[in-house]
């Protein structure tokens, strides 16, 4: 029975007799020594940590050399990891892994200055059986990240700096405040509908709630106080979250113009494309040149076609789901407008619409998206006879 080289030395002081205490010491000198014996034998060795995050606790897994080493839960600390690791691994090469959600990557970060090599991956990038997705579980998720990790399966999403993702913040917070707006302004009018309360005869057809109109509710005779009470909450609230509104677009405006001033000039040299939804590629997306291809930059836009197909079936389910759904619509509403303002852009789209009149904007939106990324990335405005000249070019070849 093997023995620490602690107990081994416990038993010499214990020991009475002389030889047997010279044949202990001769034990305890040759024993050979192993890695629980020496930690500092990690060097070099690598461990994959996959993590489940939680906003409570974290559950972590750790594996190395194909073995499962340990599972653990602990507080949501990244430093608490960092430090559990440098002490039971010291000397380890540490790769880690989380899903992304609600922690952004304030975590990643973290990890990353603590001498961890960490990527964000998307959940449903992470490959699972039908078993495991009837039987989910924190430490399950925790494992199977790990597990993954090691084997090379996960590649982890792009990462923004902290100042564009800030940014991007800013734009989602005014479209947000879109949201909350268009929410107002239903409710007023649902209000004022449900009272039988119609527009004059001026305002009639009007879809915009103007300043006129306002101005012509406030003087409005309703039955009783209640109901001019709502009116007036309803307006007040209307009028509140235009200005708030009007206040994050300048400051947004602003923001765009000192960081990316020549590309957004750019951009609003494009046919269709106005401030902003310049100012939306430019907050979502920063640096144009992260994708390595056309198609992966088109994917991310969601303007790529979403494919069933099993042997000489091939089904086309229109456009994928997974993409930045921020983008998608303001690319989409921009091609209407590109359309009616670009030649090119309407005789591309006339050829497809003939089939069918979605599928054939989808397909001027990827065309426009092209066009956007292309002026950005060479810092020159839109020239409308560039594609003519290309298309002779290449005919003489």
């Amino acid at each position: 029975m093997l023995r620490s080289p602690i107990k081994w030395a416990a038993i010499i002081l214990m020991s009475d007799n002389f030889v047997f205490r010279n044949f202990l010491k001769l034990k305890l000198y040759t024993m050979p020594s192993t890695k629980l014996q020496n930690s500092s034998d990690f060097g070099g060795q690598i461990f994959y940590i996959g993590i489940d995050v939680h906003k409570n606790a974290w559950s972590v897994t750790v594996r190395s050399l194909n073995l499962h080493l340990e599972h653990f839960s602990q507080p949501p600390s990244a430093k608490i990891l960092i430090n559990h690791l440098h002490k039971k691994y010291p000397g380890g090469e540490y790769y880690s892994a989380y899903e992304a959600g609600f922690c952004g990557t304030g975590i990643h970060d973290e990890l990353c200055r603590g001498g961890v090599h960490n990527i964000i991956v998307h959940a449903a990038d992470i490959p699972f059986t039908d078993k495991q997705n009837k039987n989910k579980t924190d430490v399950r998720d925790s494992r199977s990240i790990a597990f993954h990790l090691e084997r090379g399966n996960l590649h982890g999403i792009y990462i923004m700096p902290i100042g564009q993702q800030e940014l991007r913040s800013l734009f989602r917070l005014r479209q947000a405040k879109v949201r909350d707006l268009t929410r107002t302004s239903n409710r007023l009018k649902s209000f004022l509908v449900y009272f039988g309360v119609g527009f004059s005869l001026a305002f009639e057809g009007k879809e915009y709630i103007s300043s006129k109109v306002l101005t012509w509710l406030s003087q409005l005779e309703l039955a009783s106080e209640a109901g001019k009470i709502s009116l007036k909450r309803y307006m007040d609230d209307l009028i509140y979250h235009r200005g708030q509104l009007l206040e994050i677009t300048k400051a947004l405006r602003k923001q765009i113009q000192a960081r990316y001033r020549e590309p957004y000039e750019c951009l609003l040299s494009v046919p269709g494309i106005g401030s902003i939804t310049a100012i939306a590629l430019l907050a979502e997306i920063g640096d144009f040149n992260r994708f390595d291809s056309q198609a992966e930059y088109c994917s991310f836009l969601g303007l790529i076609p979403w494919e069933d197909s099993s042997g000489d079936s091939i089904y086309t389910k229109g456009v994928q789901p997974r993409c930045n759904k921020h983008l998608r619509p303001l690319i989409v509403e921009a091609s209407w407008t590109a359309i009616r303002r670009q030649p090119l852009l309407l005789k591309y789209y006339r050829r497809h619409a003939i089939k069918n009149s979605k599928h054939a904007i989808i397909k001027v939106a990827r065309k426009l998206a092209l066009i956007a990324k292309g002026v950005v990335q060479k810092l020159q405005k839109y020239q409308p006879d560039y594609y003519p000249i290309m298309g002779k070019i290449k005919s003489m070849a």
